[in-house]
């Protein structure tokens, strides 16, 4: 059996960019973000961006769409940490 790597790719940073996803979905609808690591958010753009910044230079499209979604989807994390961190005070 011959799988594409950029398959695997694909599967592996589509998990890892949805990771985020219920935790915005719960932010949205409870209008809290207490339980939110500001540190978390911080390490995980940082994270994404670099893998993001790999990918760019290997040019592998899996890393470049999925770690941009992990980018978007985690600075998406951090604004509401601060909107409703903000809100509190």
């Amino acid at each position: 059996m011959n799988i594409n790597p950029e398959i695997i790719g694909f599967v592996a940073g589509g998990l890892s960019s949805a990771l985020f996803i219920p935790q915005i979905i719960k932010i949205l609808k409870e209008k809290s973000a207490e339980e939110i690591s500001l540190l978390t958010c911080i390490i995980g753009i940082v994270s994404s961006g670099l893998w993001l910044w790999f990918g760019l230079e290997k040019s592998h499209i899996s890393m470049i769409v999925t770690n941009g979604i992990a980018v978007a989807a985690t600075a998406i994390l951090l604004a509401l940490k601060l909107n409703y961190t903000e809100e509190k005070n």
